[in-house]
């Protein structure tokens, strides 16, 4: 009986202890995505031009002409100023990287599925501006971090209206 008050004492402060709220939830969630994206903004942007031309490779031999990939040094460039115009140098490096590879899937895809091949040059450009699935990507790259981004703002991270805007 000495120890009954204690018992009740410690019951009702456990308790008393508040539940876990959303705010805490999403914060873990933030949190756990952040640590498990990758940060390589130069890698992947280097990536998805590699992937741009293994497509357009595909594309110049069925129909029998040759393609030159872009060089080297012109990928670390292109990259370097792609990551500090104005359009990606106030995003973090996680997000540059999230779309940046959003757009590396997207390239991937259409080399694996064979439309680099079946499509014309111009229908690629087209294809890769307005892919479903690379939007659809990069508007969950904005949404991690709780930003929101208007429909008419997604296509401007596309690496095609990037390139004929001259960034």
């Amino acid at each position: 009986m000495k120890y009954l008050p204690w018992t009740f004492l410690i019951i009702f402060c456990f308790s008393c202890s508040e539940g876990k709220k959303f705010e805490d939830s999403y914060k873990d969630t933030v949190l756990l995505q952040y640590l498990v994206t990758p940060n390589a903004p130069q890698e992947t942007c280097e990536s998805m031009i590699t992937n741009k031309d293994l497509c357009f490779q595909a594309y110049y031999t069925s129909v029998g002409g040759s393609f030159t990939a872009t060089s080297a040094t012109v990928k670390t460039q292109t990259c370097q100023s792609l990551i500090t115009s104005p359009l990606y140098k106030n995003m973090s490096s996680i997000a540059q990287t999230c779309a940046f590879n959003c757009q590396v899937n997207d390239w991937k895809t259409k080399t694996n599925a064979g439309t680099c091949a079946q499509l014309s040059f111009s229908a690629l450009i087209e294809a890769s501006i307005s892919s479903p699935t690379a939007i659809s990507c990069l508007r969950s790259c904005f949404s991690v971090t709780n930003n929101q981004i208007s429909n008419d703002q997604l296509p401007l991270y596309l690496l095609f209206n990037i390139i004929q805007d001259g960034d």
